[in-house]
């Protein structure tokens, strides 16, 4: 017959921090450093993308406000006269002087790449009709505009 032993033995696979074979935890390593190269360079390309249409969108925006609220006012509506599209701030800056002797009201406004050029503030066309047969004297390619 089998006798009694007088020790117990021990598991196979025992937890107890006494077997030396126990780990605490298993040591945790970053999302970077499981993932692979390859997959690194596409989530970096994914990311500057993301960035770059997030960063343009918000440009477009802005852009959008700057064009429509000339010299900070914020409620432009009505019509206006166009004199001129310049290329150059400066030279529109100029017949903006010229037509400010001449007793108009300037507004200089930038589009794009030009700077329009435009006199008065008129509620409708027909009242802006007077100031444009006076300008086209002057100005061969006035015209009405919305403001």
């Amino acid at each position: 017959m089998a006798e009694k032993q007088d020790y117990s033995q021990g598991e196979l696979f025992s937890q107890s921090p006494e077997s030396g074979q126990f780990k605490g935890h298993i040591a945790r390593s970053s999302f970077f450093t499981r993932i692979r190269g390859y997959e690194k360079t596409m989530l970096l390309i994914m990311l500057l993308v993301l960035i770059s249409i997030v960063s343009f969108s918000l440009g477009v925006e802005k852009g959008k406000r700057l064009a429509f609220s000339p010299e900070g006012s914020s409620s432009l509506s009505g019509y206006t006269v166009q004199v001129a599209a310049f290329r150059s701030r400066e030279l529109a800056g100029r017949e903006a002087l010229i037509l400010a002797k001449k007793g108009f009201s300037p507004l200089a406004f930038a589009k794009g790449d030009y700077v329009i050029l435009c006199v008065g503030r008129f509620p409708n066309q027909k009242s802006a009709q007077p100031l444009l047969n006076q300008l086209q004297k002057a100005y061969a390619g006035c015209r009405i505009r919305r403001l």
